[in-house]
């Protein structure tokens, strides 16, 4: 559907010119945008239709099967490839597995409006409201984006397609808007959600003088294909740097949705994840959630493999190489630093002086905190 078939088509048309104007569309091969056309027909009935209910539902029937006939023609195989036919621009992932998605109970709950939409996605099309399109996700690394869409897809239950940025920004003139074209329009073949990660290498704010002219008319490629991106698929981008967007292309999105790093109730909630059919002392576990204030569910992730690798390579209980891990991390203070410490000394046999030691502190301060620590026990 082009822009000027979008901006010249009225809703007040008589039935005769919608007919017309989907043959229009549909003669040029380009599906998606006869469901759209439909899916606004269910929504304005033209004047000239004698039973404007049963034309909706008879509509909506066709929408509907002609959703399922796209999907069962979804081929991973035929994923697009570079310009130079070397490299696939994007990554699919048929079974999407988000079931380690945790996040703050409100993120959550707007994640999970947008999942109900397409689940009943047929009752809003019945009422003439289209579910949401696009989301735009932003937030520090490691908090779980990519997990985020995974988590949608699976869902959903459509799979996942990740445009692949490494191979879709070329140096040749002309290529990146290509390539990013052809990933949308692959996306756009049956239903999935599209993950555009480090969006933000892609739809920069025109005004940097830095930048070539390629990357502004790239740009211009992303707005005109959010501007004709479906409802049949679910498009999400990702960024850590929100305020590098274009806010052109920011305004496109139905939603946006930060990720902040998580809290201790999250934190929790992810090593209790993390070393489920690994029994964690309590004590211990909160010691950890306490001293790894600031970090991400990734960097989580990281510390908890770290630790079971050494447990299995070295034979020692999990929680051992967990407590020796946190140890020596960003410093903690106060009660937990007392509690750390009195698990070092009991846990792992470490001596005042080794723990004062590696913390760079003297020995009376360990065995001080160490006797306060046993005493609020």
């Amino acid at each position: 559907m082009t822009a000027r078939f979008r901006e010249s088509y009225q809703f007040d048309s008589g039935l005769e010119q919608a007919v017309i104007d989907l043959v229009r569309v549909g003669s040029t091969g380009f599906g998606s945008g006869v469901r759209q056309l439909a899916t606004r027909l269910v929504r304005a009935v033209p004047p000239g239709v004698a039973d404007p209910e049963s034309f909706r539902a008879q509509l909506h029937e066709a929408i509907r099967q002609s959703t399922r006939s796209v999907s069962a023609r979804f081929n991973p195989n035929d994923v697009p490839r570079d310009t130079e036919g070397s490299h696939p621009v994007a990554l699919v992932d048929g079974i999407p597995d988000g079931s380690g998605l945790i996040l703050p109970p409100e993120t959550q709950s707007a994640l999970s409006d947008v999942v109900e939409e397409y689940q009943k996605a047929e009752l809003l099309t019945q009422a003439g409201v289209r579910p949401s399109r696009s989301i735009l996700l932003s937030g520090p690394p490691g908090v779980g984006k990519t997990m985020t869409a995974r988590w949608l897809a699976q869902e959903i239950g459509v799979p996942l397609v990740t445009m692949d940025l490494s191979t879709v920004v070329s140096s040749y003139l002309g290529s990146s808007g290509r390539n990013i074209k052809a990933v949308l329009d692959y996306a756009k073949s049956a239903p999935c959600v599209l993950l555009l990660d480090e969006f933000d290498a892609i739809a920069k704010k025109r005004d940097d003088d830095t930048d070539i002219g390629e990357l502004k008319r790239v740009v211009n490629v992303v707005l005109l294909e959010l501007d004709r991106w479906q409802e049949a698929s679910l498009l999400v981008a990702a960024t850590n740097h929100p305020q590098l967007l274009d806010s052109a292309v920011e305004r496109r999105f139905d939603h946006h949705v930060t990720l902040e790093l998580p809290g201790s109730r999250e934190r929790s909630q992810i090593m209790a994840d993390l070393s489920r059919g690994c029994a964690l002392d309590e004590r211990v576990m909160g010691v950890v959630v306490a001293v790894t204030e600031g970090h991400s569910g990734s960097d989580l992730a990281r510390l908890w493999n770290n630790a079971r690798r050494r447990s299995v390579l070295r034979g020692t209980p999990a929680e051992q190489e967990l407590l020796n891990e946190v140890a020596w991390g960003p410093r903690a203070a106060g009660s937990v630093r007392d509690t750390l410490w009195l698990m070092l000394a009991d846990r792992l046999g470490m001596s005042t002086r080794q723990i004062a030691s590696r913390a760079g502190v003297s020995h009376p301060t360990v065995s001080s905190a160490i006797k306060r620590a046993r005493a609020a026990a």
